[in-house]
């Protein structure tokens, strides 16, 4: 792994119709996950993706400039006594009334947050921090145990405006799990890492996505998934299956098929022979192939082990 320092021109991103903010400091995934659409040519990433990681060394300036200019002050930073203690349109103090707050998104989806060069630079702590100083709720995504790090800071995040932390989990058979996610924590140390945030009072969730055709879709896998959640206190699970866009994504994921499950590369090239953009899998092809549907799949273990089940889509 390589990490290579960078100023960011922007990092804050809003989805169409929400107050909500994404924002991430790393661009590339140490974790180098096989399935991972990071990959695709879509995402204008490098394509060293998964061995250089840049670290946008002034996210926290820049998420910082962001909330200012909404008219947002800090207000659990010790005071400097000088104007930077307000927002920038506030004359007097803090008498202006600050617009509502939102949801703060640490969480790139294709760039973890807290992959191992987070040890190394920390800048996800210190975007957090400044997320604690202005006061907002925080949601993040991980596949590694490294967010254990900033307990400290998600349980006086959570006793304010709400911390929540979710884990994606693919793959109960730790065997599997490193085939497919070679660098991130097992799927063990992810359950361990849940329990010890819900022990924390932090609200905790899990991204089993995507269920693998024929690997992770099947009954014992998502069964295990859902145990190991029960087992861990989390509160709510969203399950949904592979997208595969085609260009670098599909060619590297299917490589690693047909290395360690040749008799499955058949199968995979049928359901996504139809070169979607978005990636999403020719449903005729997988209907005949006899699949279950992977959203249904989840509903039905999670209402058996009684977790909340979610849409990936916020409903």
């Amino acid at each position: 792994m390589r990490v290579e320092q960078i100023r960011a021109k922007s990092i804050v991103r809003k989805e169409k119709g929400s107050r909500d903010i994404h924002l991430n400091p790393y661009q590339g995934c140490f974790h180098d996950c096989a399935y991972c659409d990071g990959k695709a040519e879509s995402y204008n990433m490098h394509e060293d993706f998964g061995t250089r990681i840049l670290a946008k060394t002034n996210s926290p300036n820049l998420l910082e400039k962001y909330l200012r200019g909404l008219g947002f002050a800090p207000v659990n930073r010790p005071r400097t006594g000088t104007l930077a203690d307000y927002s920038p349109d506030a004359k007097v103090g803090l008498k202006k009334a600050m617009p509502a707050k939102f949801l703060i998104n640490i969480s790139g989806g294709v760039c973890d947050v807290y992959q191992p060069a987070e040890a190394e630079v920390g800048l996800s702590r210190k975007v957090m921090q400044v997320v604690y100083d202005y006061d907002f709720p925080v949601f993040l995504l991980t596949k590694n145990k490294l967010v254990l790090k900033d307990l400290d800071l998600l349980v006086k995040i959570n006793r304010s405006q709400g911390a929540t932390v979710a884990f994606t989990v693919t793959l109960a058979d730790e065997r599997l799990q490193k085939i497919f996610e070679p660098n991130a924590s097992t799927t063990s140390e992810r359950f361990d890492a849940l329990k010890a945030l819900h022990e924390a009072g932090i609200h905790t969730g899990i991204w089993a996505l995507p269920l693998l055709p024929w690997i992770g879709d099947t009954d014992g896998n998502v069964e295990g998934i859902m145990k190991g959640a029960k087992g861990a206190g989390v509160e709510w699970i969203i399950c949904d299956g592979l997208t595969l866009k085609p260009g670098r994504q599909k060619d590297a994921f299917l490589r690693v098929i047909g290395q360690h499950f040749p008799e499955l590369l058949p199968k995979y090239q049928r359901m996504y022979s139809n070169e979607d953009r978005y990636g999403a899998p020719d449903v005729g092809a997988a209907r005949a192939l006899g699949l279950d549907n992977p959203w249904s799949k989840g509903k039905r273990f999670a209402g058996k082990h009684g977790i909340e089940y979610k849409s990936w889509h916020g409903g």
